[in-house]
């Protein structure tokens, strides 16, 4: 266990009070006028919940613009508006043919069929709506009972909603397009996603579905072919019989998510087709996921399928898996999972929902939901190690920085607050130092934090955000390079006379003040013809490697270097 740095900057809190109003007008609703007041919203005006017990409610034909959505939010986020049915109605929040709406802060609990109902009201389907923060809790998993249901949707986003004690699923999306779960959580239930019905253009990211029945997550059915859905950092856990089902579904893509099955009698993967279109289901991917299981790796394939075109690639298993078609840089090993689901094997670190790639892949399927992704990257926390690469050596420290971090913007009537922690020797355990800036120095990182040198270490910064809507945890990382001694000419501590040093020495050439950083070697605190000289004595240098000698090196001291190097004087 590595012993934690503590400094001023441990803990930094950083308060936001949402105090951004609409451009529009503040109506006060209650469960006695609620019906009024969103009857008479305009684009930009924010309906304010009062705490209470709402009960069914039909909301139809309303729309924002583009660029004001009406709001239908919380007044008190430690006090929020219940819709409660009570087993009385079939349905608790209905939104038909609206758009360019945002829900914040609801909960809906006791509806016997669906709990927010995204549809048509005879018209066009609801479109460009937002739910964000929202609680749907089911009292049973038979029937038809879906926590979210969406029908013939476009331009949706869920962010940072729950369904709790799912119904027959969680989130069901019949033929819906353009949409985008994200940060997310469905538990319980039969199955958490199911977006059938050609559904497509569909994105579901950074979600946890924790399912205990019979389909975690399902891609397709109900006859229509299902296509360009794509799943991505998502934690899947629980003793699911399946967790990743692809069913009358092309194209369709599950990467970098981390999948835990540990029931002995189930599959990782279901490939399946309701109905008889064709073509079959194929051509499907399964890529750069982390995968512990101890069931099956694929259930058998059902009739009218084609597992023999579906693309493995690039995936870290627990065990050696038995798939239909051939993988490409599979892996197998014991990823090591900790309670937040980090691989701490080394090995496994690339691969699955915290891969330190699976961001850039992300970005790739965005135009797909384009206008859920640019509401959503408002709402989003992002950490930031501060920069690619920290050096440290014999009398330089480094200082952490994680203090550009975005913690995404807040809802109404919300505080968020952040804290910050390291970890510097890989273990994936973040218990090395925290604060969003943090001054470690050498001795610090070789002596109480026991890091060797010379070496290279992957260095991550949590960042935990929280407000009354929760707790939302955002990682990113960098590489620290520590060297065990400094060498004349090695002017940014890569552990290397090279190139790069020549380029920092010419452009501080003749400064004075200036340090070994700047290029002075010899601590005389000028940049001058001696350090030049003291560079190309050690060309090449280098404390990874023997150094390699070079003839050429020498010849560095036949530039005219008033000439060949920029000229700046340090003030």
């Amino acid at each position: 266990m590595s012993r934690f740095i503590t400094c001023t900057t441990r803990v930094i809190t950083v308060v936001l009070v949402c105090g951004a109003t609409a451009s529009g007008v503040d109506r006060y609703a209650n469960p006695g006028n609620f019906y009024s007041q969103f009857a008479a919203a305009a684009p930009g005006d924010r309906v304010i919940l009062a705490p209470g017990t709402y009960g069914h409610y039909w909301l139809s034909n309303k729309s924002g613009s583009p660029g004001n959505l009406i709001q239908v939010i919380a007044q008190d986020p430690m006090n929020r508006p219940v819709f409660d049915l009570g087993g009385a109605s079939s349905e608790g929040l209905q939104i038909a043919s609206c758009s360019y709406v945002l829900f914040d802060g609801l909960i809906v609990r006791g509806a016997t069929e669906e709990g927010i109902h995204l549809q048509s009201a005879g018209g066009p389907a609801s479109n460009h709506i937002i739910m964000k923060n929202c609680t749907v809790t089911m009292p049973s998993t038979s029937g038809n009972t879906d926590n979210w249901k969406s029908d013939y949707t476009t331009d949706t986003l869920f962010y940072n909603c729950k369904a709790e004690v799912n119904g027959d699923c969680g989130f069901d999306f019949m033929g819906t397009t353009g949409g985008l779960v994200m940060r997310s959580e469905a538990t319980g239930g039969n199955c958490a996603i199911h977006a059938k019905n050609g559904s497509h253009n569909m994105g579901f990211y950074k979600n946890y579905f924790n399912n205990v029945g019979e389909r975690n997550f399902q891609f397709g059915g109900n006859g229509l072919y299902n296509y360009d859905q794509i799943a991505m950092g998502n934690v899947l856990v629980g003793p699911s019989p399946q967790s990743v089902v692809y069913t009358t579904a092309r194209y369709d893509e599950f990467r970098y998510n981390t999948v835990q099955n540990l029931n002995a009698g189930g599959a990782v993967i279901r490939i399946l087709n309701e109905g008889t279109p064709t073509p079959p289901t194929g051509e499907n991917t399964f890529s750069n996921n982390l995968v512990q299981y101890v069931g099956a790796t694929v259930a058998w394939p059902g009739p009218n399928t084609d597992p023999a075109s579906f693309t493995f690639a690039e995936n870290f298993w627990s065990k050696a898996p038995t798939l239909p078609a051939p993988e490409t840089g599979g892996v197998v090993g014991d990823p090591q999972l900790n309670a937040e689901y980090l691989p701490q094997n080394p090995a496994a670190r690339d691969y699955g929902a915290h891969a330190p790639a699976m961001e850039a892949a992300w970005a790739a399927y965005t135009s797909r939901f384009a206008w859920a992704w640019s509401y959503a990257q408002q709402y989003e926390p992002d950490a930031d190690a501060g920069q690619p690469e920290y050096r440290a050596a014999p009398g330089f420290g480094i200082t952490l920085d994680a203090s550009g971090s975005y913690l995404g913007q807040p809802s109404y009537g919300t505080t968020r607050t952040a804290s910050y922690t390291w970890d510097l020797d890989g273990d994936r355990v973040f218990d090395d130092a925290g604060g969003a800036t943090v001054a470690l120095s050498y001795s610090d990182l070789i002596g109480a934090l026991g890091l060797a040198a010379p070496g290279l270490y992957t260095i991550e910064v949590r960042m935990a955000t929280t407000d009354e809507y929760g707790t939302i945890v955002d990682w990113d990382t960098a590489t620290l390079r520590i060297i065990d001694q400094l060498i004349p000419g090695d002017a940014n501590l890569s552990g290397v006379v090279d190139l790069a040093d020549l380029s920092v020495l010419a452009f501080n050439w003749e400064a004075t003040g200036a340090g070994w950083l700047d290029g002075d070697f010899d601590d005389d605190g000028d940049v001058d013809l001696a350090d030049l000289s003291a560079m190309a004595f050690h060309w090449s240098d280098s404390v990874w490697t023997p150094p390699v000698p070079e003839p050429a090196t020498m010849a560095l001291l036949a530039l005219p270097a008033p000439a060949a190097l920029t000229r700046r004087r340090r003030r």
